[in-house]
């Protein structure tokens, strides 16, 4: 919604990924019991807009996030892509500042230094 604050965006965005991580993506008609005892395929290939138009410093985005909720929300959509496997493409999108480039830029860069602390942190457990 209009308006919309950090914990209510990234809890709708946990609801609606956890819904596409349980869903039954296989077509064979097998009875939901059979199904929850079979490994889910990973995606092919997972695409995240990473816009920050939702940033609260947009001029055009009518979201109100913080910055540090745009960096959960990229922590949240890194994690999917790893739980399902998948690879993850990052596009960067929206951004239009009202007065100083400064917080969108920041929110731009955020999202790949993050990506690449997340695959950091994957390759230091191994």
């Amino acid at each position: 919604p209009v308006g919309c604050r950090d914990e209510t965006y990234l809890s709708t965005l946990r609801f609606w990924l956890k819904n596409i991580e349980n869903y039954p993506f296989d077509e064979d008609g097998r009875s939901d019991e059979v199904k929850s005892n079979t490994q889910k395929k990973p995606f092919d290939i997972i695409f995240f807009q990473a816009g920050v138009d939702i940033h609260k410093d947009d001029r055009l985005g009518r979201l109100s996030i913080s910055t540090g909720g745009i960096s959960r929300r990229n922590q949240i959509v890194f994690e999917f892509a790893h739980r399902m496997k998948s690879p993850l493409v990052i596009c960067m999108g929206g951004g239009y500042p009202r007065d100083e480039w400064d917080p969108i830029l920041k929110a731009h860069t955020n999202v790949y230094w993050e990506a690449h602390q997340f695959l950091s942190s994957l390759s230091k457990e191994r």
